[in-house]
């Protein structure tokens, strides 16, 4: 199996199972986040699993979210699933509505150049963390505005109605 970059912040496994549950899952979060962002060439569920001792279930789980939530890249090699990280995020703006913030930011990998919209929430810690995502393929932006303008003028019709 290949070696992998670990962050110097990883706890060992004593230290881990005595975190709250809230706390285990934002120190996983943020750990996978390092890990990927050390290994730009690819890391596979297995590799991270025999690296930190956590179980698969919870590496697949949580490297998932970071898939679904546009924080990380995930190519399937036939049977093997090979995570990257995102790439590095040129902040733009954020926009507040009620208790939740929307960050948008730009990125580049070797999918392309994108933007990427987080919606942050509030965490039991008092910070924000990403709770959904996207990253828009930069060379669309031009047409999504204009669907956006079209939905926008559809929910003045409706809520005439």
């Amino acid at each position: 199996m290949v070696k992998i970059n670990l962050p110097k912040e990883l706890l060992q496994k004593e230290a881990f199972k005595t975190l709250p549950a809230k706390e285990k899952e934002e120190y996983i979060t943020n750990i996978l986040i390092k890990i990927l962002q050390l290994n730009p060439d690819g890391v596979t569920t297995s590799q991270i699993k025999e690296a930190t001792g956590l179980t698969y279930s919870t590496l697949w789980h949580h490297l998932e979210i970071l898939k679904s939530t546009a924080l990380s890249r995930k190519i399937s090699r036939g049977k093997i699933d090979v995570y990257y990280p995102l790439g590095n995020l040129n902040y733009l703006s954020d926009y507040n509505k009620d208790k939740v913030v929307y960050t948008f930011t730009t990125v580049g990998n070797s999918d392309g150049s994108f933007v990427c919209i987080h919606e942050k929430r509030e965490n039991s810690l008092g910070s924000y963390t990403v709770v959904r995502g996207i990253a828009l393929p930069v060379e669309l932006i031009d047409d999504i505005i204009n669907t956006l303008k079209k939905a926008k003028e559809q929910s003045k019709k409706h809520a005439k109605e």
